[in-house]
């Protein structure tokens, strides 16, 4: 596994409510986007989807928006328009989490599992093969695969994929 120390880390929403990453036995996928990723707005419905399929088995879930500049309104018209679920929503503007997960790509997901620790970083699944070329199908359902691997107490066989997307740029 790769060692990842969320524990003490709280971040405020969009709403202002004081998130925090790891509850013993919870299992958290965090999802780095921005607004204007046209690869990371193409996921919007597959990041639904997995929240949706995995609630029931323990999985919580989070969008990190990194672009420092967004304000939360411009965050919750986002979130609208792409129709993303009822999951918490963060403007990461230190790139605090960005950093700890060493997230550098949007899309991309960070999956800590029930002992706090990163399991899996990286992409959702292989659609897109390169920026700007795409496969017919998905082949392989990275993300899913290894929260089924997780769940079933089994270690997860990558623990470490490159996304494709927009590159997640320095605070400097």
């Amino acid at each position: 596994m790769i060692p990842l120390l969320l524990v003490a880390l709280s971040l405020p929403d969009i709403d202002g409510t004081a998130r925090r990453f790891f509850e013993p036995g919870g299992l958290t996928a965090l999802f780095f986007v921005t607004h204007d990723c046209p690869v990371a707005n193409y996921y919007a419905p597959e990041i639904r989807r997995i929240c949706d399929d995995y609630r029931a088995k323990g999985l919580s879930c989070a969008l990190v928006y990194v672009d420092p500049a967004l304000t939360p309104a411009a965050v919750h018209t986002h979130a609208a328009d792409y129709r993303h679920g009822d999951y918490p929503k963060l403007i990461d503007r230190e790139h605090r989490l960005v950093k700890l997960a060493g997230a550098t790509t949007t899309p991309e997901v960070a999956l800590l599992g029930k002992d706090g620790k990163l399991v899996y970083r990286g992409r959702i699944d292989d659609f897109y093969v390169t920026w700007g070329k795409a496969r017919r199908a998905v082949s392989d359902a990275t993300l899913r695969r290894a929260l089924d691997a997780h769940l079933a107490g089994q270690p997860v066989a990558v623990k470490t994929t490159k996304a494709v997307g927009c590159f997640i740029g320095d605070l400097r």
